[in-house]
């Protein structure tokens, strides 16, 4: 079939950019591969309708195969589809060399679509030794169980940057919601839409952090794998964008209703800035 040609023809090119070396800019090597990956995503999950067919993971960072890996190195799967939060945890996931496995802190990041894991004692990775990733028991939104995934890698001798993340501020998420979803009859004004008041820090704090999500009207595809989750998820200063229905709002997600906002989308870096906000703790100050 066409599609399905497309569709191969679409992995082929992934697999081909994951198969290549780490780059000195891991950063940049990164970004790229998963903005390709992302997109293939985006032409599988056909804008959140029901699926029949398994989620199948797209690749991974560092891909199956690479050497030279950096000893200090964030581990990603990236899947075709949005996973059920509460199916990604460290029970999924694996690192081992030989009979070593490492103790892995493992997190969902929903605007990549890919799976997380770090080191849990951000210990470097031993150099020149063959690492396997798997990952196995993950599913999508419909209860669906993704096939089990594995890549190997080979560590070199540098020890690269330490991940970084959680670092966006309120000051820097701030003019998105006032330019994008905080008007007068939206999140914002004397009465904000559903009680959601994205106008102020103080709004955010009272309507939004903890605070248990309201239903819209329009019913969507159902939410599946989102049902009872907060507006924006922290507890203990610990912020889960994974877990935050704002996030999948304004990833214009079907399953949780209208489209936020209801016009033009947020761009991804928009996006990202909000979850990262989310993941550092969501501070106000």
């Amino acid at each position: 079939r066409l599609a399905s040609q497309r569709l191969a023809s679409q992995r082929l090119a992934s697999q081909r950019l994951a198969s290549q070396r780490l780059a000195p800019n891991v950063a940049i090597v990164r970004r790229t591969l998963v903005l390709t990956l992302v997109l293939l995503g985006l032409a599988c999950d056909r804008g959140g309708r029901e699926l029949d067919e398994p989620p199948e993971a797209l690749g991974s960072i560092p891909a199956d195969g690479a050497t030279g890996v950096p000893r200090r190195v964030e581990l990603r799967v990236i899947f075709d589809r949005p996973l059920a939060p509460r199916t990604v945890s460290r029970a999924v996931v694996s690192l081992r060399s030989g009979p070593q496995q490492r103790f892995l802190s493992v997190s969902y990041d929903p605007v990549d679509r890919a799976l997380v894991a770090r080191d849990f004692s951000d210990a470097p990775l031993e150099p020149r030794v063959e690492h396997e990733l798997r990952v196995e028991g993950v599913r999508d939104l419909n209860g669906l169980e993704a096939p089990a995934f594995l890549a190997r890698f080979t560590t070199g001798d540098a020890l690269g940057e330490p991940p970084v993340f959680g670092t966006t501020t309120w000051a820097e998420v701030a003019p998105i919601f006032s330019a994008r979803c905080a008007d007068d009859g939206c999140h914002g004004g004397a009465r904000p839409a559903l009680g959601l008041d994205l106008a102020s820090a103080e709004g955010v704090r009272a309507t939004a952090i903890g605070v248990p999500s309201v239903a819209s009207s329009s019913g969507g595809l159902g939410d599946r794998g989102l049902t009872g989750l907060p507006r924006i998820d922290v507890i203990a200063g610990v912020g889960r964008p994974d877990t935050s229905r704002l996030v999948y709002e304004v990833l214009r997600d079907p399953r949780v209703g209208e489209p936020m906002p209801p016009d033009d989308a947020l761009t991804t870096d928009e996006v990202r800035a909000i979850a990262d906000w989310i993941l550092g703790g969501a501070r106000t100050d």
